[in-house]
């Protein structure tokens, strides 16, 4: 299975706009081999110099949001989708993942 086959598993989450408390508060996202190869790719076909970690902040958050939003992690991508990651500004997909589907989504992005 392919990473975007398990990116499709996750529900859509729209943010509140001009919110990104999530970015701010948990630092730089964990990610694997495979992420980390999409971002720096992607940081290189835009002339983009690789984000520096600084307090809880994400390095590739700006002014305007996710600087890396096409190619962002996993753990980006599920936040306020499932159980164990909801929102801290309490906003929510229309469906959330059961836990289950959490479980099996971190099961075959570690596989």
């Amino acid at each position: 299975m392919e990473i975007e086959d398990i990116y499709g598993l996750i529900p859509d989450f729209i943010c509140t706009e001009g919110c990104h408390e999530c970015c701010r508060n948990f630092g730089v996202p964990s990610r694997t081999q495979v992420e980390d190869e999409r971002i720096m790719t992607f940081l290189h076909e835009n002339s983009m110099p690789a984000g520096i970690a600084s307090g809880n902040t994400c390095p590739y958050l700006n002014a305007t949001g996710c600087s890396i939003y096409p190619v962002r992690p996993l753990i980006c991508r599920l936040y306020g989708t499932a159980p164990n990651y909801r929102c801290i500004m309490d906003v929510a997909p229309l469906r959330m993942l059961h836990a289950d589907e959490e479980a099996d989504i971190f099961y075959l992005y570690q596989a």
